[in-house]
């Protein structure tokens, strides 16, 4: 049986590449961005917003019942259903 808990595991593994991209592009900011106000804003803001999408995320997927099934490989019940 496979659940859409695979849905979940997609979300978890591209979660992590905006994770790696989002330090990549703040390390640029940090290391090549003039030391002014708006580079910290920028920053400041940038990570704000990512912060707030992903609790508000997690929060949705939260009440997600993930143990749902997709596909049913269960010959018996496809037997039964059958009625054979």
């Amino acid at each position: 049986m496979i659940t859409i808990s695979v849905f979940y595991y997609l979300y978890l593994l591209i979660m992590l590449f905006f994770a790696i991209y989002s330090f990549f592009n703040i390390y640029h900011l940090i290391r090549f961005g003039f030391a002014s106000l708006i580079n910290v804003l920028i920053i400041t803001t940038y990570i704000a917003i990512t912060t707030i999408l992903i609790i508000y995320s997690l929060s949705l997927l939260s009440q997600i019942d993930w143990t749902i099934p997709i596909i049913n490989l269960d010959m018996n019940s496809f037997n039964t259903s059958l009625n054979i």
